[in-house]
C-alpha cells in the first residue's frame, strides 16, 4: 500500500482506465456516470440484482449516445458478473441495499479498486440530514467487510442530474479519500475523464464521513437556491493533490 500524498501531484504516469464496472449501475449516480465516462471512450458495465434490468438500462443508455463518436460500450449484467469482468469498480447501491452488495462481492474482491460513492442519506420533515452508519463512515464499513478490496471513497458530490445533461460539461471538484496511493490515483484519472471534472485528493479513508456528510448540505443549498451544485475548491495550488489526466 502506498501514501496517497506519494501518487497524487500528477497522474502523467497513471495509465488512463479503459473500462470500469459500476455496482449498482441502474440508479441515477451510476446511469449518469456511465454516460460521461463512455463519453470519454472508457467502456462501462452496468451491475444490478437483476440481470434484464442491467441489460435493458445499458441498451437505453447506448441509444443516448449512439450519434456520438468515439464512445465506449456501455453493458449491462449481474453485480457478480461485473465484478469478475472489471478490476476497477464503482459502487453506487442504496444505503439499504448494501448489506447485500457486500454480501455478494465478498468472495470476488482480490486486489479490486472498489470507489465507494454510497451516500447515509435520510429525510425528516426539515430536510436531509446524515443518516447514522454501522462504523465511521459507510466507505469504512466496506473497506472493513471487504478487506480484500482497495477502497477509496468518491464521487459522492457530483449532481446525477448534472452528469445526465450531456449539452454541458460539467463543474465539479471531485474530492478523493482513500489509503492507497496507486489506488486513489486510478480514481483520480477516472475522475478527471469527465469533461469538466477536476479531481482533487482530498485525506485518508478516515476522512470519507465528512466526505458523506456533504452530500445533504447540498441537497439542502439545491433546495433553497432551485439548483443543482457541486463543489469546487477555491485558490487551490496545482501541485496540490490536483490531477488533470485529460
Amino acid at each position: 500500500m502506498t501514501d496517497p500524498q506519494s501518487t497524487l501531484g500528477s497522474t502523467d504516469q497513471v495509465e488512463r482506465p479503459g473500462s470500469v464496472g459500476i455496482i449498482g449501475g441502474t440508479g441515477a449516480l451510476g446511469r449518469g456516470l456511465a454516460l460521461r465516462w463512455s463519453m470519454a471512450g472508457i467502456d462501462v458495465r452496468l451491475g444490478s440484482r437483476d440481470e434484464a434490468r442491467a441489460r435493458d438500462r445499458a441498451t437505453a443508455l447506448g441509444e443516448k449516445l449512439q450519434n456520438r463518436p468515439g464512445v465506449g460500450k456501455i453493458t449491462g449484467g449481474t453485480n457478480r458478473a461485473v465484478a469478475v469482468a472489471e478490476r476497477l469498480l464503482l459502487l453506487a447501491v442504496p444505503l439499504d441495499g448494501l448489506d447485500a452488495a457486500l454480501e455478494s462481492l465478498h468472495d470476488l474482491m482480490d486486489g479490486h479498486i472498489l470507489i465507494c460513492a454510497v451516500n447515509p442519506l435520510m429525510f425528516d420533515d426539515r430536510g436531509p440530514l446524515p443518516a447514522p452508519t454501522a462504523g465511521t463512515s459507510v466507505a469504512g464499513s466496506v473497506a472493513a467487510a471487504l478487506p480484500r478490496a482497495r477502497v477509496v471513497g468518491a464521487f459522492h458530490t457530483v449532481s446525477s442530474r448534472e452528469l445526465a445533461v450531456l449539452e454541458r460539461p460539467m463543474d465539479d471538484d471531485v474530492p478523493i479519500v482513500g489509503d492507497d496511493g496507486e489506488a486513489c490515483a486510478a480514481v483520480a484519472a477516472l475522475a478527471d475523464r469527465i469533461d469538466g471534472c477536476r479531481a482533487v485528493l482530498a485525506g485518508p479513508l478516515r476522512l470519507a464521513s465528512s466526505l458523506e456528510a456533504l452530500t445533504p448540505v447540498l441537497i439542502a443549498v439545491n433546495r433553497l437556491a432551485g439548483a443543482h451544485v457541486g463543489v469546487r475548491f477555491s485558490r487551490l495550488p496545482s501541485t496540490a493533490g490536483v490531477t488533470d489526466a485529460r
